[in-house]
């Protein structure tokens, strides 16, 4: 069963059901069949204005009858198509930046946790968020916020190459999955993250500041949750800069 299926179901598959209907398509064909022809062999024993039209009326009537029922038929299954797409968009796919969200990054692990198992390749995810963002939103506004999410989901796709991917958790939390890559490896990664965000609010750009958080698979864990909730729970990192001019990820104070 595929992903989709598990999500919205299929369509009723029932074997007595999917009989009767069938029977009683077909006594329906025969029976508008038997009614065209007796129609037509009336209008042609016996014709006459009144037998002609009685003929092709009912002719007509039997084809509406058909087209409404393959109309019926196209239309259901038209629909169950984009209730299906509908739904597994908004579970695979964030509606805010069309992302993978929360429910694929868990499905990506577990697709990946097995593999790191018997190559010994790890992987980390690496947490990029606006920790400070309500606090923001209260002095800047709702739409300020969003265009912060949107500069950060820009960058995360830029710096973030083909063979990882970039998901977005919920508001303003995006995890990066790195894969076969460890702890110390990951940091070259994070010197691709910037401190601050620059968001502009109309007037002014003001700097939004970033943290992130690591968590390498440890090889152990056996539900993909357990590892989205070590890197959710690890302490966060802020960017700093010494007096060597060298920018580095320590534990914000």
């Amino acid at each position: 069963m595929t992903d989709l299926e598990t999500l919205v179901g299929t369509e009723p598959e029932d074997p007595v059901a999917g009989r009767r209907r069938q029977a009683v398509r077909i006594v329906s064909l025969v029976l508008w069949a038997a009614v065209v022809v007796f129609q037509t062999a009336m209008a042609i024993i016996s014709p006459g204005a009144f037998t002609i039209v009685l003929a092709v009326a009912v002719f007509v009537l039997c084809a509406a009858m058909n087209a409404q029922i393959v109309l019926m038929l196209w239309t259901g299954n038209r629909n169950w198509s984009r209730m299906a797409a509908k739904l597994h968009g908004s579970a695979y796919l964030s509606e805010l930046n069309d992302l993978p969200n929360r429910n694929y990054l868990l499905a990506e692990i577990r697709r990946e946790m097995p593999r790191a198992r018997e190559t010994g390749h790890t992987f980390t995810l690496v947490q990029v968020s606006f920790d400070t963002l309500d606090e923001v939103a209260e002095r800047r506004g709702a739409p300020f916020c969003d265009r912060a999410i949107n500069a950060l989901t820009e960058l995360l796709k830029r710096v973030t190459r083909q063979s990882d991917f970039v998901s977005h958790t919920s508001g303003p939390r995006f995890v990066v999955m790195l894969n076969e890559c460890t702890m110390e490896q990951s940091w070259i990664y994070l010197q691709r993250i910037p401190a601050t965000i620059a968001v502009s609010d109309g007037r002014m750009m003001y700097e939004v500041p970033l943290s992130v958080r690591l968590a390498e698979y440890d090889m152990e864990s056996l539900y993909a949750t357990d590892v989205v909730r070590d890197v959710e729970e690890s302490p966060p990192l802020r960017r700093r800069e010494d007096l060597n001019e060298k920018r580095t990820w320590t534990e914000a104070a």
